[in-house]
């Protein structure tokens, strides 16, 4: 029995020490191949850089030598591309790092769209985005219709907004998941501007967390096409639209009228007085001073904080400060008044 006992555990023994031994040469084998891979991919980072440089800048002529040969070498153009396409505004180069995706990537890609493995799957839809390879709407189309994450849906999301809008704008309509506000002003910044006026267009028919993500980034663009849709939003029946509205014509920076924004200088909600005190730094003094008169002798610290700056701001600011110090009744007003008086002079 004890004769038995001893074999066994010898066994057990020679066994565990065959499987460390294969899983260390597992270990080594991965760790060679990872070492292998950076290799390549550097070699071709520093061999070919300046080539890619002087094609996509210089316009000169394409090479074949240029084109991947392996993951190592994608990974490689991968990162070239991607340095220039976040530090460079230029659609000549934008358009060729597209051409170029689309007829030598896309074999890469369309294989990662089939693969097991979510984090996979996940870079190729980042970088059929990111590189604008249109070639693969019909791949994309075809993983939707499997078993896929939230956060996959989302970036094809991405994918169709760029690619096919009209089919964006219906999947919007009938979602598969509720984003966030933050999420959906993700997706809006990267329309073209004739499709996401549309959601201007049908505005009421959207959810609220759409409907602020649309304010937000009508402001985020800063584009004067929006200012006269905003507008129309000051008289929505929803106060927070109104608010943010507001906020939003701020953040464009672009006044032609003050009438549309005197009704809220005597809104109920302080949020509104507040914004049309920030709105006003971009209107002459000459055509705000009454209306920020009142805003300055308000009950909320911050609208008469505001007043006070906006009013400050101008080149006769603090002489009409100083003139509302010697003549106001309203201590409140009066002591804000100073502060930002002496907080001008001592910046002097």
């Amino acid at each position: 029995m004890i004769d038995l006992s001893i074999h066994f555990l010898l066994s057990v023994i020679a066994l565990m020490l065959v499987l460390f031994f294969i899983f260390v040469l597992y270990l080594f084998f991965q760790r060679e191949r990872e070492n292998h891979f950076l290799t390549a991919r550097e070699t071709y980072i520093k061999n070919y850089s300046q080539c890619w440089y002087e094609y996509l800048f210089n316009d000169e002529i394409f090479s074949v030598v240029l084109v991947p040969r392996g993951r190592a070498q994608v990974e490689a153009i991968e990162i070239i591309f991607s340095s220039y396409l976040k530090n460079i505004i230029n659609e000549n180069v934008r358009q060729k790092i597209k051409e170029f995706s689309n007829v030598y990537l896309i074999k890469f890609y369309a294989q990662d769209l089939r693969s097991k493995r979510w984090s996979i799957r996940m870079n190729a839809l980042y970088r059929i985005s990111e590189l604008h390879i249109d070639e693969l709407l019909e791949a994309c189309k075809k993983l939707e219709r499997t078993n896929i994450s939230e956060t996959e849906y989302f970036q094809l999301l991405k994918i169709y907004s760029s690619f096919q809008p009209d089919l964006f704008i219906e999947k919007i309509k009938v979602p598969n998941a509720s984003y966030s506000e933050s999420e959906y002003r993700r997706l809006f910044v990267l329309l073209e501007e004739d499709v996401f006026i549309r959601f201007f267009d049908e505005f009421d028919r959207w959810p609220a967390n759409i409907q602020y993500a649309v304010i937000d980034t009508a402001a985020a663009k800063k584009n004067m096409k929006y200012i006269d849709r905003l507008k129309q939003l000051l008289t929505h029946d929803v106060t927070e639209i109104k608010i943010r509205a507001l906020k939003g014509l701020f953040e464009i920076g672009v006044i032609d009228d003050i009438e549309p924004f005197v009704p809220f200088v005597t809104s109920d909600f302080w949020e509104a007085r507040l914004m049309v005190g920030k709105i006003f730094k971009h209107v002459p003094l000459t055509y705000t001073y009454s209306y920020l008169e009142l805003l300055l002798q308000d009950e909320n610290w911050w609208v008469r904080s505001q007043a006070a700056k906006t009013i400050a701001e101008d080149r006769e600011g603090l002489a009409k400060l100083q003139q509302f110090i010697a003549s106001s009744s309203d201590q409140y007003g009066i002591e804000m008044a100073q502060e930002i008086v002496a907080r001008k002079q001592g910046n002097r």
